[in-house]
């Protein structure tokens, strides 16, 4: 199947302008950790509509980045020897809850850096039905929460990155919405700690379900160890060939976000950070960047840029 080729963008915004020089090197860490969260049937408590091949596009994900292969003579053969992540935790479907995914400094209910919940990954991956509120992602649970709702909101309760995690990819509709962006930075970490996510990914409008994406998911995995995460999610999930059960045709959305304390620490997260080349976490937040497609119109949502016109 062709996929239509279209360029996509680099946005950057300051919060201040500053003269410090940051010179940026590779951290070297060892035994880096993978989870997968994921949903594909919801309960009578907490109704959605039943995705089944959901999992399998998680899980291309999952085995990919985890894949060791082997080593012959230097050469890596067949999958990341070292590099690769290894399989920490897996959880789809069972009591899937808004707790595991909370900032405990937010609520007392919170779990996201306890053993096997989201924080405590080096990179993370989540897939469940999601909306737009208020200008941020929600995502669909299975069971209800401490705040007694179905549902992990990003305004009032993820913040991630302040325990452990490095990437953070929501396989979501509408998780980095163009009105999002301006926001989607309070996510990364919480403000009483200096740790910060590195990499947040998503998409604008409706993203897509089907025994067809499952490839997309392990190539974005195997392609973000030689490029930079950001771009690898932007070739990878960029598709203008999805045709509904109508039979009408779409185009899938994905957006890829850093921070950085300036400018040119964004930009260098961004376009250079990979699995195998993980930064040190940004001593703060003074600019964001993104990756994205322009004038992309996904289903669900006006074109891509709109909210600001």
């Amino acid at each position: 199947m062709m996929r239509t080729k279209k360029s996509f963008r680099l946005f950057m915004f300051s919060f201040f302008i500053t003269t410090l020089c940051l010179v940026i090197t590779p951290e070297t860490v060892t035994a880096r950790e993978a989870q997968l969260f994921g949903i594909t049937q919801w309960t009578s408590t907490c109704p959605g509509g039943t995705r089944n091949a959901w999992d399998n596009m998680g899980n291309a994900w999952y085995n990919e980045i985890t894949d060791t292969g082997f080593n012959f003579f230097g050469l890596c053969i067949g999958g990341h020897c070292g590099d690769a992540y290894t399989r920490d935790y897996r959880m789809v479907n069972g009591s899937m809850k808004g707790d595991y995914f909370t900032e405990r400094a937010l609520f007392s209910h919170g779990q996201d850096s306890n053993s096997n919940r989201i924080d405590s990954a080096d990179a993370a991956l989540i897939f469940t039905h999601g909306n737009d509120v208020a200008d941020f992602w929600v995502g669909l649970m299975r069971e209800k929460d401490g705040n007694n709702d179905c549902y992990i909101n990003a305004q009032t309760e993820l913040r991630i990155g302040d325990y452990d995690t490095e990437f953070l990819h929501l396989s979501s509709c509408k998780s980095l919405e163009d009105n999002q962006l301006g926001k989607a930075y309070q996510l990364f970490g919480h403000p009483s700690n200096q740790r910060r996510l590195h990499l947040l990914t998503g998409f604008h409008g409706c993203m897509w379900i089907g025994n067809s994406l499952i490839s997309d998911y392990e190539d974005f995995a195997d392609d973000a160890f030689d490029m930079s995460v950001g771009l690898a999610w932007m070739q990878n999930m960029y598709r203008t060939d999805i045709v509904d059960s109508a039979g009408v045709k779409h185009t899938q959305c994905p957006i890829a976000y850093s921070v950085g304390s300036d400018f040119s620490d964004c930009l260098n997260r961004l376009t250079t950070e990979r699995y195998k080349n993980v930064k040190p976490d940004p001593s703060s937040v003074g600019a964001y960047c993104y990756y994205y497609y322009n004038d992309c119109d996904p289903a669900c949502e006006d074109t891509f840029g709109n909210a600001w016109r």
